[in-house]
């Protein structure tokens, strides 16, 4: 931690304590700290979280990863009514922090697609109910009459070539409070919201975007232009049908844009790419590249897979395209589907207050960066995808033996810390 992100506890310290200065006895750097490491070690539940900070090593732990000192640790209660009032908007601002910070110590080289940096966003429930929640709830209507309440998030999260999927930022997509609205929130909208907050936070950095097919409309391409962003996204038929059907009456036309080579492809072994693309499609206003690749496997059967992008596509980069745009499905296994079924994260977001919730979501994000970090470090003997055995062994680790102290900077011995490259 402190070599990574020596400004971890700076940027806890910078978020403003809600709590009377008369009722302090847990700092508030110390409470997101326990919120972290109950995500960090998988505890199963809060109740766990109690029995599990009733020992003696496990505060002190606590205490001294914290840089707070006091005798007990908080309750999960008293941490989730905490939690009800901090401000979301400046919890939120932790992640690009710790992002900044691995992209300044030039830590996610793997990242990288034709020198852009690689950003998936994608939906994810955190909560749903029968019963009914708030006015900002999504709702969904069944046939059978029933109605489905529901919070969902836009996460942001940074693709590594060697799987690690780091979380950048997070938008919650839900419905005005009040209950007035025309349509209610959806992914495309809240999208459009998160753009410009990347921006902010990194005015110079480029990026590319690896995108699925619901994006592929043309208000998120202006507002990627707008923002000087790259993408790559998902292109089926069902997205556009007359710019599909156009694309592909365009092919016959350049005969000379294909390229075919064989390769490696995990799940299938030795295949045959058959790679075709156009460099000048327009949709509304935009130009835009197209890639066609038709991939054989030793068995015959044939897949076929189609991207729009904002790069010029030539022979040289069709395959680097290509490779970035089937990378996004890692922001399905590496970081949602680990998070809900390792990190219980639909468990531990299912309470009654929405700030709340959001605190809890975030605080999992930064969890789970620190966990994959680990996983893909030499600091193990080899780099691991048991993540909840590593959680298993870091949570008796801090049950059973102390933390060094902190000590001056000068007196830290001299190590480097590398993370897994991705395999060629």
């Amino acid at each position: 931690m402190r070599h990574c992100f020596a400004d971890f506890w700076d940027a806890l310290d910078s978020i403003e304590d809600p709590r009377h200065p008369d009722r302090l006895r847990y700092p508030l750097t110390q409470v997101l700290c326990l919120a972290t490491l109950m995500f960090a070690c998988r505890i199963s539940s809060r109740r766990e979280l109690d029995r599990v900070s009733d020992d003696a090593c496990f505060v002190e732990n606590l205490c001294r990863f914290s840089g707070t000192r006091t005798s007990t640790a908080m309750v999960s209660e008293q941490m989730v009514n905490v939690f009800k009032a901090v401000e979301v908007d400046q919890l939120a601002t932790v992640q690009p922090k710790l992002i900044k910070a691995l992209v300044k110590d030039k830590r996610l080289q793997d990242a990288y697609v034709l020198g852009h940096l690689a950003v998936c966003s994608d939906g994810t429930g955190i909560f749903a109910s029968s019963n009914y929640h708030c006015d900002e709830c999504l709702t969904q209507e069944h046939q059978d009459g029933t109605v489905t309440y529901m919070h969902n998030m836009l996460e942001a999260k940074v693709l590594c070539a060697n799987g690690m999927a780091l979380s950048l930022m997070s938008e919650p997509i839900k419905n005005p409070s009040g209950g007035s609205y025309d349509k209610q929130d959806c992914e495309a909208k809240a999208f459009k919201r998160l753009l410009p907050r990347i921006k902010d936070q990194f005015p110079r950095q480029p990026f590319v975007h690896l995108l699925d097919s619901l994006y592929a409309q043309g208000p998120v391409f202006a507002a990627l232009a707008a923002a000087k962003h790259q993408f790559i996204c998902c292109f089926k038929r069902g997205s556009i049908p007359t710019l599909y059907d156009e694309a592909f009456e365009l092919l016959k036309l350049h005969p000379d844009n294909k390229l075919a080579v064989r390769t490696q492809v995990s799940g299938k072994g030795d295949v045959r790419q058959d790679f075709r693309w156009l460099d000048n499609l327009e949709y509304k206003g935009t130009t835009m590249g197209f890639v066609h690749c038709q991939e054989t496997d030793k068995e015959g059967n044939v897949t076929t897979y189609a991207w729009l992008t904002s790069f010029d596509v030539t022979q040289e980069n069709v395959q680097e395209i290509a490779r970035a745009g089937r990378m996004r499905w890692k922001i399905e296994n590496e970081g949602f589907n680990e998070q809900k079924n390792g990190y219980d994260m639909e468990h531990f977001c299912n309470c009654n207050d929405f700030n709340a919730m959001l605190c809890l979501y975030l605080i999992l994000q930064i969890a789970h960066m620190f966990m994959q970090l680990l996983a893909k470090s030499n600091l193990l003997d080899e780099p691991t995808k048991v993540f909840k055995h590593l959680a298993r062994l870091l949570l008796e680790s801090l049950r059973h033996r102390f933390l060094p102290e902190a000590v001056p900077e000068l007196e830290l011995p001299s190590i480097q810390i590398r993370f897994a490259k991705a395999k060629t």
